[in-house]
């Protein structure tokens, strides 16, 4: 006892780093030996890998990099595509324990990695590849590297803050929260106020633009992609206020980081005694500049639109710092510690699954699994079905449809993968890479996941004829089912006003 103390005493970095090892180590073995498939949105990021770009449709490029990276290494089989995720995630932690015990205490720092690593949102993320995955690491640096500047400004702690910013930015565009955080302290701070206007401040943001400037040039030349559908994902003009959508949005954030943890995290900002300590609070309120802005804004899009509940993960950084350091003086602090009791459960339950999917069925719950399943099986039907048979194309009209089977038809011999257009300009990736070559009409299978889609299909063809039906069990009474047709003459009509009062009827888009 007396030895491992004086350990922690002399080197609580290494300890800490001892323990985060420890559970990535566990967390990597999980997604080496998990059987769920990739999901959509893994296939696409892996699909963006094998051709490396300054950016994509939909997401900035470093994911892509990131998987290409690791990919390149172990392969790309699935767990190649997700072992960055725990070993990126274990980074960020240990960028939180810097933080909180620069701005705290070691022990505060370690509290502060501990409830990030097994808050149920981390917990999931750690074994799939998601682009949180990529952004959390490179937004708890930034933060580390900002708190640096704002102890002691230098133009070296500035390169790095202008490098994790600019690799935020690269990593997800939610990381502009960062840029209002950072303008929130400025405000309420004075010493990060001083840091920020010092030519420190300055040459991170000369660094930070140069770091992202790429990604804005491929953006300018290639129709601001990423920033349209990035503006199309918030649905702004499609605003119907309903204040249920708000309940829904605060129990997802309890889900993700985790249901008690939240509790205490929101309680304590609006309940806890004053510690006496001007210093403390001050900490305290620089973190809650990085916590706020996204919850707030996120949730007023939840209820004016719709909001998924990773959305304002980038919260979740500065919160785990703020909670860990009321383990200190708290009086709820036992609340705080049995929060992380109960997401060690969560992510027990999380690496159950991950590892035995099938626990799932038994408990009736399939359908959470249904996205990671069935994949493979669906593309091994395609090929038996355009086997020995002159079809020159296999056309789907969902996005997600498509990366499933490029990912796992990547080694089959299939006929080229195309994608339907609900509109005339191209809305995802697999309607950018899946368009109709010449020639690729003369016989094309058609494997329909949109029923309220086919007459609209159908209406782009001068012949097509049904051709049955496809359906994989994806586990439970979870069923995938593609409808089949062969088809010839592609010649999409116009998408025009006329053509929208035709259809109007006829399909419940």
């Amino acid at each position: 006892m007396d030895s491992s103390n004086t350990l922690w005493e002399r080197r609580p970095g290494l300890c800490v780093a001892g323990a985060i090892g420890a559970l990535l180590i566990l967390r990597a073995v999980i997604v080496i030996l998990s059987p769920i498939e990739l999901g959509p949105d893994e296939a696409q990021y892996w699909r963006w890998a094998q051709t490396l770009d300054w950016g994509y449709y939909s997401k900035p490029p470093l994911i892509a990099w990131g998987i290409a990276a690791v990919s390149s290494l172990v392969g790309d089989q699935e767990w190649g595509v997700r072992l960055l995720a725990p070993l990126a995630h274990g980074a960020a932690a240990f960028c939180l324990f810097a933080l909180g015990r620069l701005a705290f205490t070691p022990t505060v720092g370690a509290w502060a990695a501990g409830f990030y690593l097994l808050m149920p949102g981390v917990a999931l993320s750690s074994v799939i590849m998601s682009t949180d995955a990529v952004l959390l690491p490179m937004w708890s640096a930034a933060l580390l590297c900002l708190w640096r500047l704002r102890e002691n400004p230098g133009p070296w702690t500035a390169v790095w803050l202008g490098l994790a910013l600019g690799g935020a930015m690269l990593a997800k565009y939610a990381a502009l929260y960062l840029l209002v955080g950072a303008a929130l302290s400025a405000l309420m701070d004075k010493p990060t106020r001083r840091a920020l206007m010092s030519s420190s401040g300055l040459i991170a943001a000369l660094v930070a633009t140069m770091v992202l400037g790429p990604n804005l040039a491929w953006n300018a030349a290639h129709d601001f992609a990423t920033v349209s559908h990035t503006a199309d994902n918030a649905s702004l003009s499609a605003v119907s206020p309903d204040l249920s959508h708000g309940l829904k949005f605060l129990i997802d954030q309890m889900a993700v980081f985790g249901p008690l943890s939240f509790i205490c995290l929101a309680a304590g900002v609006f309940i806890r005694r004053s510690v006496g300590n001007e210093h403390a609070k001050s900490r305290e309120i620089w973190l809650l500049c990085f916590i706020a802005p996204p919850l707030l804004v996120i949730a007023v899009q939840a209820i004016a639109v719709r909001a998924h509940a990773n959305w304002a993960a980038t919260a979740y950084p500065a919160a785990s710092v703020l909670i860990a350091s009321w383990i200190a003086y708290a009086p709820w602090k036992r609340w705080l510690k049995a929060s992380l009791g109960i997401n060690i459960l969560i992510g027990g339950i999380i690496a159950a699954l991950a590892v035995s999917p099938s626990i799932a069925d038994v408990l009736n719950a399939s359908g959470g699994l249904k996205r990671v399943r069935g994949w493979e099986e669906t593309a091994l039907q395609l090929q038996t079905l355009t086997a020995d048979t002159d079809t020159t194309a296999i056309m789907f009209d969902e996005r997600e449809v498509w990366h499933g089977v490029d990912y796992y038809g990547r080694a089959l011999e299939l006929p080229p993968l195309r994608s339907w257009r609900r509109l005339d300009q191209a809305r995802s990736h697999a309607e950018q890479a899946g368009a109709m070559g010449p020639g690729d009409d003369r016989n094309v299978l058609i494997a329909s996941y949109r029923e309220d889609f086919i007459p609209r299909i159908s209406a782009d063809f001068a012949s097509i004829t049904p051709a049955g039906e496809l359906s994989v069990s994806l586990g439970g009474n979870e069923v995938r089912t593609l409808r089949l047709f062969r088809a010839s003459g592609y010649a999409p009509l116009p998408r025009t006003a006329d053509y929208e009062a035709r259809f109007s009827d006829a399909d419940i888009d």
